[in-house]
């Protein structure tokens, strides 16, 4: 199905059947032309295809002195809630979605977790398969897991996007890059699951996604491993006038530096990092401060 004809579906859906049967269609669909490969930290540094049953992905590169167990999205909850989400509105572009998607992720996906406990789920399946129900239900999502479920939401939407795995300024990282008008065309969109910006006044937050248009100079750059610093100027502009968010909203986002590809850290500052899930001192940004949602 291409992207209209998902839209239009979506929008017709009435029942809850109607929606979990369409779910269901719609996977064993991007399932039948999945291919067996083995994605994720240091064995790719982007992926295209919808992660599978067929894919070996990989949230970190080792567990101790063994091969991270397979990651494995195999609950159709999260898109289920996706069509809802989207329904509640009688329409629904890119710009929203980016809004729409993370809150479903960080709902169905959350970390209270410093480490040991992902380290622990990912400990108690070796030589196994670890679905993505043991992560939520142990709340011990990182951004791998993460930007590997944007990713496949975005894909079942019909809506081209790539896992990447990098840097976020100095940290081993793993986000997405999101292409609304098809792999290769502008905009690039970096798409970052695992973090925010926030419109507040007084003691009012608004919350949405984190993304940033990419000029193609910029992209190039990026895919190529050079660090690219985000300015979110424009972002601030599409939300202010996709949500009429007035100036005395004041705008809070951060300038990290992305980086694709894991074989730079040469480039940059700080030498602690680990790629063992175990030692992983990866931490999700303010997430327990998200009070609003639209």
């Amino acid at each position: 199905m291409t992207k209209d004809e998902i839209n239009k579906t979506i929008l017709s859906l009435q029942t809850d059947e109607e929606i979990i049967d369409f779910v269901k269609n719609r996977i064993q669909e991007l399932e039948g032309k999945s291919i067996e490969t083995t994605v994720g930290q240091n064995y790719t540094t982007t992926f295209k295809e919808y992660i599978s049953e067929k894919t070996h992905y990989k949230a970190g590169e080792r567990l101790q002195d063994a091969e991270c167990p397979d990651l494995v999205y195999d609950d159709i909850t999260p898109y289920i809630n996706l069509i809802k989400a989207i329904k509640q509105n009688s329409w629904y572009n890119e710009l929203t979605l980016f809004s729409t998607v993370f809150f479903e992720v960080y709902n169905y996906l959350p970390n209270d977790d410093v480490g040991l406990g992902r380290a622990f789920t990912y400990l108690g399946n070796k030589g196994k398969r670890v679905s993505i129900k043991q992560i939520r239900d142990n709340a011990c999502a990182f951004c791998s897991e993460k930007s590997g479920m944007a990713h496949n939401m975005f894909k079942f939407l019909g809506i081209d996007s790539e896992v990447v795995c990098g840097y976020r300024d100095s940290e081993r990282h793993a986000y997405n890059i999101v292409y609304p008008n098809g792999y290769g065309n502008e905009p690039m969109v970096i798409y970052d699951p695992s973090y925010f910006v926030n419109f507040v006044m007084n003691d009012k937050k608004l919350s949405f996604g984190y993304f940033k248009a990419l000029r193609r100079e910029d992209y190039e750059k990026l895919m190529s491993g050079i660090p690219v610093k985000i300015d979110l100027s424009k972002t601030e502009k599409n939300y202010r006038q996709l949500y009429s968010l007035g100036d005395e909203y004041i705008f809070e986002g951060d300038t990290p530096s992305y980086i694709a590809g894991l074989d730079k850290k040469k480039e940059l500052p700080g030498d602690n990092i680990t790629d063992d899930l175990y030692y992983s001192t990866h931490l999700e940004n303010g997430v327990e401060s998200v009070s609003h949602k639209l």
